[in-house]
């Protein structure tokens, strides 16, 4: 389904699309001092991150595509579940997951954490993935609690995740569905081998996610 009016009116009454907002978004979560002040300062001209965040998330491409698929039910999936182990092990980390975002929750198709039950979706404030997905970038973080944006976010609050890893999976529309994330609850530096491992199991992810 096409979107007849791919752009938000923001406060300020003028229009914002869907990929300006991409580029803020990836802008705001950078390391780079410089780029991270102008966009925050841009950001907030047009109505803040989490009004970006639903924008991009809420884009009716993107839901109906994640619909037609079947993704939207919340249901475990066994052989996605041993992806993520294998994508840990493969990474030398204790966790990893295949998720998608939808307009108001992250679902977890498959994911090694022990923890996590039958109930794989949790509220879009406790999610991390949603800036890779809302951007359309790879995420890259040694320390969230170091990270401008990330320190304050619940999972750094809680301890639950400190270095994290993620990049986009993308649907044969092109749009940013969900993630291949790996997570420690400790700090770590991510090398560039593990990086381009992450890269490489993203593509595979994809294929099994959409059959592509």
């Amino acid at each position: 389904m096409s979107d007849p009016t791919p752009e938000a009116d923001v406060d300020d009454g003028r229009y914002l699309d869907r990929e300006a907002a991409r580029r803020l978004i990836a802008g705001t979560v950078s390391f780079n001092p410089v780029v991270r002040e102008l966009m925050g300062r841009i950001t907030e001209d047009n109505g803040g991150l989490a009004r970006l965040l639903g924008l991009v998330l809420a884009d009716p491409d993107r839901l109906t595509a994640l619909d037609n698929a079947g993704l939207l039910d919340g249901a475990p999936r066994v052989a996605l579940d041993q992806f993520a182990e294998l994508t840990a092990e493969a990474l030398g980390v204790p966790y990893a997951a295949v998720s998608i975002l939808a307009e108001d929750r992250q679902i977890r198709l498959g994911c090694n954490d022990p923890t996590v039950g039958d109930d794989r979706s949790i509220p879009l404030e406790e999610s991390i993935c949603k800036y890779a997905v809302a951007s359309g970038q790879p995420l890259i973080v040694d320390d969230i609690t170091q990270h401008p944006l990330l320190a304050d976010h619940p999972m750094a609050l809680s301890g639950a995740i400190r270095a994290y890893a993620a990049f986009p999976l993308h649907d044969d529309g092109g749009n940013a569905a969900g993630t291949l994330c790996a997570w420690d609850d400790h700090p770590r530096r991510w090398t560039g081998g593990q990086i381009q491992i992450l890269e490489d199991l993203t593509a595979a992810a994809r294929a099994k996610v959409f059959g592509a």
